[in-house]
């Protein structure tokens, strides 16, 4: 965001050094221009840090990514191979580690230095870091992701157990010998009620819906490896036909046990979910109860909407999280959104294309035109699959948005510095 057009070397703030922030920081920096970040914790990495002092990393303990190596890096370093296709929260942290040292980024960011209020000055913005006065830049790059304000939702009555959100969970271990209900049938929620099943004395999944399963490999291949921009050539239908054609095939498809079925197509409306062989065992093996969603709290019970109640000891609501951006102004940082599409091809290509948009060389349509893009949905592939309105407007067909920063960069003018 800015107030004016930047030329090389004007100075430009960005404010997160995970995958997102390394990303912009060697992208302005390649493109010539003085960038200043500010990391609130005391290294890289953002959420893939375990355990980051930051505060805002929502890794677990065993957490792997749900999608494969070859999509888990930057255009031009590949990632070593960790010997696993999804790769460990671990070896994405060694990843991002590698990135920082082979562009020499360090050297851009300050650490330990949480930016407390951003806000409109004359010829740019003026940042403020806890502790320090404000200080003045042109341009200001937000790339701090949206996982410091996880929803909890409100319930009539008082419980007397744990209640937490799945941003704090670590590991089942806690769990021994408990009663837990995890609230929520996503990705999070899937994979944490079947390690908590592991330890816990009874395990409950609470959901209002359901999810689409697909497998991690079918055919010997990771699934995201059918994963084309040739997608885009076909209508959805015969994309959805022929994934499950090759789930068929591969007899790769995922038991669903008790969980509930989904109200929407496949690749419509939010992201299916990726089933780890943990979570495979747990539903087949029955490992935990499911429930319809929770609707009221009393004691040490827990009631669902079928009228059933239980004993609990513990809620974890995996339950997803506000967008949220406290340092800004309010009318700038609303919004709510529980899913986005943030592969590091992504990052990059949006680096990319700021890079050149912060250069001068990429002009960006005016404020009517921007806010007409946004409330109409976005691009047109993503509008269809996950509409324009609603908590998932932030997801979109990632071959189709690469497709348009793909194109802004080959209609970029060419002027010198």
């Amino acid at each position: 965001m800015t107030a004016m057009r930047a030329a090389p070397g004007q100075s430009v703030c960005v404010i997160g050094a995970g995958m997102s922030g390394l990303a912009a920081i060697r992208a302005l920096v390649s493109a010539g221009q003085a960038v200043t970040a500010y990391e609130a914790g005391s290294s890289i990495g953002g959420m893939w840090r375990y355990g980051n002092d930051s505060g805002l990393s929502a890794a677990y303990e065993s957490l792997q990514a749900n999608t494969s190596r070859r999509r888990m890096q930057y255009p031009g370093l590949p990632m070593a191979d960790v010997g696993a296709e999804y790769p460990h929260h671990t070896d994405i942290l060694a990843y991002l580690d590698t990135y920082t040292d082979v562009h020499d980024l360090s050297r851009h960011i300050t650490f330990r230095a949480p930016v407390t209020r951003v806000e409109r000055a004359p010829g740019g913005w003026e940042v403020t870091v806890s502790g320090c006065e404000p200080r003045r830049f042109a341009w200001v790059v937000v790339a701090t992701g949206h996982y410091c304000d996880p929803v909890i939702p409100e319930l009539p009555g008082e419980f007397s157990g744990l209640i937490m959100h799945a941003r704090d969970y670590r590991a089942p271990g806690r769990f021994a010998g408990q009663r837990v209900v995890v609230v929520g049938g996503a990705q999070s929620a899937l994979d944490i009620v079947a390690e908590i099943s592991t330890t816990a004395r009874h395990t409950f999944l609470a959901c209002a819906g359901g999810h689409h399963l697909i497998p991690r490999r079918v055919l010997g291949r990771p699934l995201d490896a059918f994963d084309t921009s040739a997608a885009l050539l076909m209508p959805l239908p015969v994309v959805r036909s022929g994934v499950r054609a090759m789930m068929r095939l591969g007899r790769a498809i995922p038991d669903r046990g008790s969980l509930p079925p989904p109200n929407h197509r496949l690749f419509e409306s939010r992201w299916p979910v990726v089933v780890s062989p943990l979570v495979s065992t747990a539903i087949s093996a029955r490992a935990f109860e499911t429930r319809p969603h929770l609707n009221a709290l009393a004691g040490d019970r827990v009631m669902f909407s079928d009228g059933t109640a239980e004993q609990i000891d513990v809620i974890v609501f995996a339950t997803g999280y506000r967008i949220s951006f406290p340092f800004l102004p309010d009318r700038l940082g609303l919004g709510t959104g529980w899913e986005f599409p943030g592969l590091f091809e992504i990052v990059d290509w949006q680096s990319r294309w700021l890079a050149e948009v912060v250069a001068g060389r990429l002009p960006i349509p005016d404020h009517r035109r921007m806010w007409e893009a946004v409330n109409s949905g976005g691009e047109r592939r993503s509008r269809r699959q996950f509409g324009s309105t609603g908590r998932h407007t932030i997801l979109c067909n990632r071959h189709a948005y690469v497709r348009l920063l793909a194109r802004d960069l080959r209609h970029r003018v060419h002027r010198r510095a």
